[in-house]
């Protein structure tokens, strides 16, 4: 096993984490993609702008390189994850050896698989077939509308329209036995009007899934002029979804601490993936936040993250 591994540290597009998830607790992540490869460009991104826009579904990163990273770490393992979450730095289905990666975790894995998607490939039937291997899979469906849709996720020449993409989830929901999280995130003045939340309530209506989560601009996005909704905003648009409706909240976290080197390697990790403030990264790692603003503070002088505002927030992002 590789040090990089053993230290939580491992090549860019593999294994990161653990990170706080505000959903799933502490989870694994596996990124599938380089950055930045995407069907969209959403304007809200955390990641930032996508890079290499496309519909293609091939080989981006070798499949036998994840399947040695992941190996190691379940020989011996640097932490406990609650979960582990298929993501990418893009959208993880355009891996060509998805499946096999699915695959793999359940047979070895021992805890919940998850997988984040923007649902671009759901009218896919393999594509269907390998997520219903999951525990979780949290689709992603942020207009009903195709001027909403072009206006906030801004997809790849290709890409199904949104009346697709809303029939293959329901499909999806008639193959699939485990949980489904529809995550709806609304973007101020972009899809948060009155004929859009009723377009997307129906939508969810005919998806059925297990949860309905509304999120809004937490990070910095992609583009400035993404504003989030106030909280009394998303409360109201909740009201609007047929079944279960959680408005997204602060993270539920467990984490575990570390020695100086490896913690300042977990946190350049995990500002390289998203923006974090200071308060969910000593969670994530199991630190009072005295402890951990200090090693931010040296990490920003030295060059080796930076900070960012956002929103009256700060945010620790990659240089």
């Amino acid at each position: 096993m590789s040090s990089n591994s053993r230290s939580g540290k491992s090549p860019k597009g593999v294994i990161f984490g653990p990170v706080s998830s505000r959903r799933l607790g502490l989870s694994l992540g596996i990124d599938l993609l380089p950055a930045k490869v995407c069907s969209h460009d959403c304007v809200y991104c955390e990641v930032g702008r996508t890079t290499l826009h496309t519909c293609e579904r091939r080989e981006y990163i070798p499949t036998s390189r994840i399947v040695g990273e992941l190996e190691n770490f379940l020989t011996a393992p640097f932490c406990a994850p609650d979960c582990f979450t298929i993501t990418a730095s893009g959208e993880p289905t355009l891996h060509s050896g998805f499946g096999r990666i699915i695959r793999l975790l359940k047979e070895k894995a021992g805890r919940p698989v998850v997988v984040l998607t923007n649902a671009t490939t759901i009218t896919d039937a393999e594509i269907r077939r390998s997520l219903c291997l999951a525990d979780i899979v949290v689709p992603s469906l942020d207009a009903a509308s195709e001027t909403a849709w072009r206006r906030v996720n801004r997809p790849a020449r290709g890409c199904p329209a949104p009346a697709e993409v809303i029939d293959g989830l329901a499909r999806f929901r008639q193959e699939y036995g485990g949980e489904i999280w529809l995550e709806i995130l609304l973007v101020k003045g972009l899809n948060d009007s009155e004929a859009e939340l009723a377009a997307l309530a129906r939508a969810a209506s005919t998806i059925r899934p297990d949860l309905v989560q509304l999120n809004t601009v937490v990070r910095p996005p992609a583009l400035d002029t993404a504003f989030p909704l106030s909280a009394d905003d998303l409360n109201r648009a909740g009201r609007h979804f047929p079944g279960r409706v959680e408005v997204i909240a602060a993270p539920r976290i467990k984490g575990r601490g570390g020695g100086e080197a490896d913690i300042e390697r977990r946190i350049t990790g995990m500002v390289s993936r998203r923006p974090c403030p200071a308060e969910e990264i000593a969670q994530a790692l199991g630190l009072a936040l005295p402890r951990v603003e200090p090693m931010l503070a040296a990490l920003v002088g030295e060059g080796r993250i930076r900070e960012k505002k956002h929103q009256g927030r700060r945010f620790f992002v990659n240089v």
